[in-house]
């Protein structure tokens, strides 16, 4: 029972510790992204690769570890996925980019 009670904090623990890595790097993104002085290139590398690759493969999987540990009771993978592309769209029309 103890040893799976380690497991669990442990797991918890790593996954708290990426989700709040992978926040603070999309808090990064938008401060960019809604700096008038940021170069456009670099908005356009955030908004276009950057931000989703960290999102789906860092923010959003973080989350879904905490959910499988019962840890935290997330939205559907499908929802935060609606969210990213809400998100995106918004900058993509804010800063007229558009991303392939």
């Amino acid at each position: 029972m103890i040893a799976g009670c380690q497991q669990s904090s442990f797991e918890e623990s790593i996954a708290n510790k990426h989700l709040e890595e992978a926040t603070k790097k999309i808090e990064a993104f938008v401060y960019t992204l809604n700096d008038p002085k940021a170069d456009k290139e670099d908005k356009e590398d955030i908004l276009c690769l950057k931000y989703p690759k960290i999102y789906k493969y860092e923010y959003l999987q973080a989350l879904l570890r905490l959910s499988k540990l019962k840890l935290s009771n997330v939205e559907s993978k499908e929802k935060l996925m609606r969210d990213l592309k809400i998100t995106t769209d918004y900058y993509s029309d804010k800063l007229g980019i558009i991303c392939d």
